[in-house]
């Protein structure tokens, strides 16, 4: 790192890594952070993790939070940024170095280029497949570090060894378990915990719903697990939505004698939400709310900020 600093400044900032006390698992996750000196200039830059997903409102709040603690600027350094991932982070004022020679210090100085430099497509990881991430989260919510029979997870996650296989294999190469033979038993073991974990993964996991279908309130789906917003408000200070979200595995549903509603020609307290999604949320529900990391994958960058303090508040408090 000190080379990179030293070409984009042109001059020798001394450099610390340092520990900041008070700040919440969600923001230190995977990150180092760094103290650079020069003269009477001074600030912390946060080096973010490239598997990490890329959100400029969360940044943005983070920073906040980090810059009330150390009393002075803050930054974020990335191995590699997008143009469009540039121009969303000067929009925020948010303060940035990469490695493909951008740097955003309006405290400091700038110098910005048009040059970027692109990822191999050879080097790029899929995203999970949905067997893959209903497994990772299976061996996440376990809580048991001891190694997990892959008998034991197709038997309680429903599904067939050989998908149990092919997900433990992605699983590998994504380097989030290692797996082991023991007799005629194979094992997997997951190479960490609680929501560090969830942050190491994240950047692979995909969106658990298929599609949203509204449909009207009869009380026959009051057994599923509740999402959303509606899940949030039961779990964090949001309001309850006047139209209730709930999801359900699309292979639950037969959509041939589901009859679908018009939002604009109903009254909203007469509308259920439906989400179908890729796997069965009722696996990792827990007093009939949708667990806190599918629900955070269901909601993109530019999620509302009450949503999004609200996903981080659910995260936070759940019982990792």
């Amino acid at each position: 790192m000190k080379d990179n600093v030293k070409k984009l400044f042109g001059i020798d900032f001394v450099i610390n890594k340092i520990e900041i006390k008070g700040l919440p698992v969600y923001i230190t996750a995977n990150r180092t952070f760094f103290k650079l000196s020069y003269l009477d200039n001074e600030f912390v830059l946060v080096k973010i993790s490239p598997d990490e997903k890329f959100g400029v409102v969360a940044y943005e709040k983070q920073l906040i939070k980090i810059s009330s603690i150390v009393n002075m600027p803050v930054a974020l350094e990335f191995d590699n940024i997008s143009k469009t991932q540039r121009d969303s982070l000067i929009n925020r004022n948010i303060p940035f170095i990469s490695d493909s020679g951008q740097l955003y210090l309006p405290f400091l100085g700038v110098m910005l280029t048009d040059k970027f430099v692109h990822r191999n497509n050879e080097l790029q990881i899929s995203k999970m497949m949905p067997i893959t991430q209903a497994l990772f989260l299976y061996l996440l919510y376990k809580k048991n570090v001891k190694p997990i029979m892959k008998k034991e997870a197709a038997d309680d996650l429903g599904v067939t060894r050989t998908s149990i296989t092919r997900a433990s294999e992605q699983l590998e190469t994504l380097n989030l378990i290692s797996q082991e033979k023991s007799g005629k038993e194979y094992y997997m073991i997951l190479k960490g915990s609680g929501i560090q974990m969830y942050e190491k993964a994240k950047s692979f996991m995909i969106n658990p719903i298929q599609k949203k279908i509204d449909v009207l309130n009869n009380n026959s789906y009051n057994d599923l697990p509740l999402s959303g917003e509606s899940a949030l408000a039961n779990c964090t200070m949001l309001n309850v939505p006047m139209i209730s979200s709930r999801a359900v595995y699309k292979g639950d549903i037969d959509m041939n004698i589901i009859s679908q509603v018009d939002i604009r020609w109903e009254s909203e307290s007469d509308i259920i939400s439906l989400e179908l999604w890729k796997y069965n949320p009722v696996l990792f529900a827990k007093n009939g709310i949708v667990d806190p990391i599918s629900l955070a994958l269901c909601y993109d960058e530019n999620v509302d900020e009450r949503i999004e303090d609200s996903i981080e508040e659910y995260l936070e408090e759940y019982k990792w």
